[in-house]
C-alpha cells in the first residue's frame, strides 16, 4: 500500500489539530517534533521487536515509508532519490 500525498497531508492535519505547521510558535515546534520523534521511536522499536527491520547494504538501517510523496529538509537535501 502506498499513501497518497493527500493522506499524508489529512493526517498531519489531524495530528497537529488543524493547525498549520507555520502558524506555530517555535515552543509548539519543538513539542510537535518532540512527541512526533517519540512516536517513531516508538514504531522503530515495535518494528525491530517483530523481527520485520530491514537493512542496506553497509548495515544501515532502512526506516519504512509508504508514500511516493517526500518533504525535502535540511535532513534529505541532496539524498533524495
Amino acid at each position: 500500500m502506498t499513501l497518497t500525498k493527500e493522506f499524508l497531508v489529512q493526517e498531519a492535519n489531524n495530528l497537529m489539530r488543524g493547525d498549520e505547521v507555520k502558524d506555530l510558535d517555535i515552543n509548539e515546534l519543538y513539542m510537535a517534533i518532540t512527541v512526533l520523534q517519540y512516536v517513531t521511536d516508538l514504531c522503530l522499536n515495535e518494528i525491530e521487536a517483530r523481527g520485520e527491520l530491514t537493512f542496506a547494504p553497509d548495515g544501515e538501517v532502512i526506516v519504512p515509508y509508504m508514500s511516493e510523496h517526500f518533504v525535502e529538509t535540511i535532513l534529505t537535501r541532496g539524498f533524495l532519490v
